[in-house]
């Protein structure tokens, strides 16, 4: 009867793990990269802060690691406010109100959320978009230093880009100054140097770059990769 019972011990001893590692990791939360922005708001009429938003998902099951997935296309995004901002499927957010030149000291703040079914119910995280109006006078918080490309449109063998500026102190800001866009390999890709449309020609990888020269004589630049004809 002991050497029974020992038998039934290792034997469920043995299933355990085996039916431990069969089940599939779960969704037990969201992590979004960045946490949030702080965007300049640019005169009306003219192209507004675009950015990404990227979700990473952080699966789990019993005695094993934590797996991390990008999970950015498969969440829903959600504003807050969509006076203020929207979130395109993919993670993308577009600041959709301007500078009021009859307001002084302006600031709005939102949120926005991404969401997914996961092990304990619907998982959500949210990020805080802080939007500021710019000052009468040019000031050198608001000067560009870096570029920040965001591809707003998508289709087989061509996509839309569209520049950013970047502050020394992290703020987004809209570009008022003149943008150049070129290929790193105009044989593979071809950019169109004002609108920032690229169309893949044939077979081969290369980089968008984006090239700003500001009002105030600020110059900055961005690049992103393209991909591959069959990747766009």
């Amino acid at each position: 009867m002991r050497n029974r019972s020992l038998g039934a011990l290792l034997l469920l001893g043995a299933v355990i793990p085996f039916t431990s590692c069969a089940v599939d990791p779960a969704l037990t939360s969201i992590t979004l990269t960045p946490t949030g922005y702080t965007a300049l708001l640019g005169q009306c009429g003219t192209q507004q802060v675009v950015a990404n938003f990227t979700a990473m998902g952080n699966y789990t099951r019993p005695g094993h690691a934590t797996v991390t997935r990008d999970i950015t296309s498969s969440v829903t995004w959600f504003s807050y406010d969509t006076q203020l901002v929207t979130m395109s499927p993919d993670g993308v957010m577009s600041v959709v109100t301007c500078a009021d030149t009859s307001a002084t000291g302006f600031k709005a703040n939102t949120l926005i959320s991404a969401s997914m079914h996961g092990f304990h119910g619907l998982i959500q995280t949210t990020a805080t978009i802080d939007l500021v109006q710019p000052a009468k006078t040019t000031s050198a918080i608001s000067r560009v230093v870096s570029l920040s490309i965001v591809k707003l449109s998508n289709s087989v063998g061509s996509a839309r880009y569209v520049a950013v500026g970047k502050a020394a102190n992290g703020m987004l800001v809209p570009l008022d100054g003149k943008i150049q866009w070129s290929s790193s390999n105009p044989q593979a890709v071809r950019v169109d140097a004002s609108t920032g449309i690229a169309r893949a020609m044939t077979a081969g990888k290369a980089t968008v770059i984006a090239t700003y020269t500001g009002n105030d004589g600020s110059s900055a630049a961005g690049s992103v990769e393209f991909g591959s004809l069959a990747q766009n």
